[in-house]
């Protein structure tokens, strides 16, 4: 008797360790807001949802080991959405790739046009710096003052992504059929820059902030600081709301060589000619957006879908990484960049 009472009791005791044994990730994709979830969701078989203490959203599992999540906009929610998936015992994220799937504005000269996908090699901050007005006292001022030559306070300025991992990203969904439509079009003739422009798949930074600016002498703005804490290696393709977030929060893990950030250009950062940027604003079209969140799927999709098939190859390019590891916390001189 008393045997069979011990066993019940181990059983009992063993049950919730097998009930919420983790689950083995092989991609987790995190988006923002529901409309980029909703493809993904959609394209899902059978998912089951996991509660996450501390999350945005639910994170929902197929049997494939591929993940979606909903963090909420902005660096805050992302930050502390990742941070509270990485600490669940629910998940296990150890050779997890973490995909960003999101839409973004874009410059309209380069490469950039509406439904166009980039995947980032740099995510810079748009915030951390001294951003100034136009005049002070009657004369000219810089518009933005960098923190620092070489680093800045809190090593959260930029991060250079696993080169490998991009450059297989984008190798593998560059030929992705992208979908364009007359919304979008018809936006385009309204930049002499975009004349016969159609999406395609692109490499370039973006550049992060809660900051949702707009106008012509801001767009250079956004250029000059990713020039400057990419010490010239990077151009400024995208901008976004959420990338630094998932990147600081993944590099306090040291998983930032297993992160990707893959932007769709859903509206340009500045207004055309005759319209002005507060009109542009706050008439709140996004008229490269529905194909924006398509895109987004469609090439993250076609990376996921690699992903699942070649877990070696993706296990070893993460592996390559050759960007040097940022350790937290910095020192104090670190800090100050000496």
């Amino acid at each position: 008797m008393k045997h069979l009472l011990r066993t019940a009791l181990f059983l009992l005791l063993a049950a919730p360790a097998a009930v919420f044994a983790a689950i083995p990730v092989k991609v987790m994709v995190l988006t923002a807001f529901p409309p980029e979830l909703a493809p993904w969701l959609k394209h899902m078989e059978h998912p089951t949802q996991i509660m996450v203490a501390g999350a945005y959203s639910p994170v929902w599992c197929e049997k494939s080991g591929v993940c979606v999540t909903e963090t909420g906009e902005a660096q805050v929610n992302s930050t502390a959405s990742v941070a509270a998936i990485l600490a669940s015992p629910k998940l296990e994220l150890a050779h997890a790739v973490f995909l960003r799937a999101g839409i973004a504005g874009g410059p309209p000269w380069g490469d950039d046009t509406l439904g166009g996908a980039y995947w980032a090699d740099w995510v810079v901050s748009w915030d951390l710096g001294h951003h100034l007005t136009a005049l002070s006292h009657g004369a000219a001022e810089p518009l933005f003052l960098p923190l620092g030559d070489d680093q800045p306070p809190l090593g959260t300025h930029a991060f250079h992504l696993n080169p490998a991992l991009v450059k297989l990203a984008y190798g593998v969904t560059k030929d992705t059929k992208l979908t364009d439509d007359e919304n979008a079009r018809n936006d385009r003739k309204l930049y002499p820059t975009q004349a016969n422009r159609t999406p395609n798949v692109a490499i370039g930074a973006t550049i992060t902030g809660d900051d949702f600016w707009s106008g012509v002498k801001l767009s250079r703005i956004a250029q000059r600081i990713v020039s400057h804490y990419t010490h010239g290696e990077a151009h400024y393709a995208t901008t976004a709301m959420e990338d630094t977030g998932d990147a600081g929060a993944l590099a306090r893990r040291g998983l930032l060589s297993h992160y990707l950030s893959l932007r769709t250009i859903s509206d340009f950062d500045q207004p055309p000619a005759g319209q002005t940027a507060a009109a542009m604003l706050l008439s709140h079209n996004y008229p490269g957006g529905h194909i924006a969140f398509e895109n987004a799927y469609r090439v993250g999709e076609a990376f996921v879908s690699y992903a699942l098939a070649h877990p070696k190859t993706i296990a070893k390019t993460i592996a390559a990484d050759s960007v040097p590891a940022t350790h937290y916390p910095l020192t104090a001189a670190e800090a100050m960049g000496q």
